[in-house]
């Protein structure tokens, strides 16, 4: 048996001959990866909901009487929700415990589209403490009961003083 520090030479067509190279681990990799990567993009969903702001006090003036037109507003609070036409408080429904009276609300909603001049239009007046899931449950109750037009704003504590 000979020893010896160095291997022998051997030809460059013999060495390539006798390694091969095993690609099964990447491959398995790349496929755990794009399973991945597939089951990620069903959990992503975008949805999109059409509303309009508010309109200028210009934009909202009837031409032909100088007047504006009254929308119908609901207030969304803490302690109550009301439905208001202009200063009017036409219908004020109280929320119990946490738990915000949604089905007379639509019932209400209903009743009242067909006392107002603007039936398509309403603007639902939110007071900052409010989730805005709340808002966007009636917002859908809102286009439920035929208003195709739904504009937001903030309601004030305190109207008269602008607060």
């Amino acid at each position: 048996m000979r020893l010896s520090l160095f291997q022998e030479n051997r030809l460059l067509s013999e060495s390539g001959e006798n390694n091969e190279i095993d690609i099964a681990p990447v491959m398995n990799m790349f496929i755990v990866l794009v399973t991945f990567l597939i089951s990620m993009a069903v959990f992503t969903h975008v949805a999109i909901m059409e509303f309009t702001l508010p309109p200028n006090v210009g934009a909202g003036l009837d031409q032909s009487k100088g007047k504006s037109k009254l929308r119908l507003t609901v207030r969304v609070g803490s302690d109550y929700m009301g439905i208001v036409l202009g200063d009017k408080l036409l219908d004020s429904l109280p929320v119990a415990q946490g738990k915000f009276p949604f089905d007379t609300l639509a019932a209400k909603l209903q009743m009242r589209r067909k006392e107002t001049a603007l039936q398509d239009e309403i603007v639902i007046a939110s007071r900052d403490e409010i989730a805005f899931k709340q808002v966007v449950h009636v917002m859908d109750i809102c286009r439920e009961t035929g208003f195709s037009k739904v504009g937001l704003s903030s309601a004030t504590v305190n109207p008269e003083a602008g607060k």
